[in-house]
């Protein structure tokens, strides 16, 4: 009997509607940083289970190359550099008080460990562009592996419950989930004809692939000074599979 594919069809329809709302308007482009700054509190520092590609997969951004060049060259974009590029999984909050404590971060690896260990490891494909109000992304197909993660961080982690009962993605019947990369962020300078323009010829682009056989967890240090610094990753959990499972007892 053949295996069933796991449709992803939706992640490409998903694209092509945020293109067409995106070339519909007309009004000016907004600023990402500006909007940024109130969302994450005053630039906060924020917490997410991710991947992240640019540091672990450079080579599946490299086919990219030329969009990348030509984001770099528009003054309506301000380009992601690639060891920034990175797959938010779950956004977990904010390092505040009225959020996430910097000792919490700790639980959230020792809670999540058991449920990522039982998940095989698997493969990303990056391709397909597309943009939003804020900016620019690549899809990335997954063969719906994601969801399964994220179901299982929902599960194991109490903090990512919460969060995820807000998520809208997330609904009575299932996690509609469709990941993606950010490659470029508008800075509210410029014509938006001309960004439609340059990207139309990008849109079925597409990138490499690589193998996930970890889940990790990081801090992103956006500051209005250094937008792009390094990942701080503080945990990696192991996608184990079988070979976890196999010597498991619930």
């Amino acid at each position: 009997m053949t295996a069933e594919v796991p449709d992803s069809a939706a992640y490409a329809a998903e694209r092509a509607s945020h293109w067409a709302q995106f070339a519909a308007r007309s009004e000016p482009l907004t600023d990402h940083w500006v909007r940024w700054e109130e969302r994450s509190h005053g630039w906060r520092v924020p917490v997410e289970f991710l991947q992240p590609v640019g540091i672990d997969g450079p080579r599946s951004v490299e086919p990219l190359r030329p969009l990348l060049d030509t984001l770099a060259g528009l003054e309506e974009v301000d380009a992601v550099p690639v060891p920034w590029m990175h797959l938010t999984i779950v956004h977990a909050g904010f390092l505040m008080a009225s959020d996430i404590m910097w000792s919490q971060v700790e639980s959230f690896y020792a809670s999540a460990a058991p449920r990522m260990h039982r998940i095989a490891p698997f493969s990303l494909r990056l391709g397909g562009v597309s943009a939003t109000d804020d900016g620019i992304y690549v899809g990335v197909d997954d063969g719906l592996a994601l969801r399964e993660v994220r179901r299982q961080l929902r599960l194991g982690v109490p903090k990512l419950h919460e969060v995820m009962s807000g998520d809208p993605a997330v609904t009575a019947d299932g996690d509609g989930f469709v990941p993606r990369i950010d490659i470029g962020y508008f800075t509210g300078e410029g014509d938006r004809e001309r960004v439609i323009e340059a990207l139309d010829p990008y849109r079925d682009a597409e990138g490499g692939e690589l193998a996930v056989t970890q889940v990790k967890i990081a801090r992103i240090p956006i500051q209005p000074q250094d937008r792009y610094h390094a990942i701080d990753i503080v945990a990696q959990i192991a996608l184990l599979g079988e070979q976890y499972r196999k010597d498991y007892h619930d």
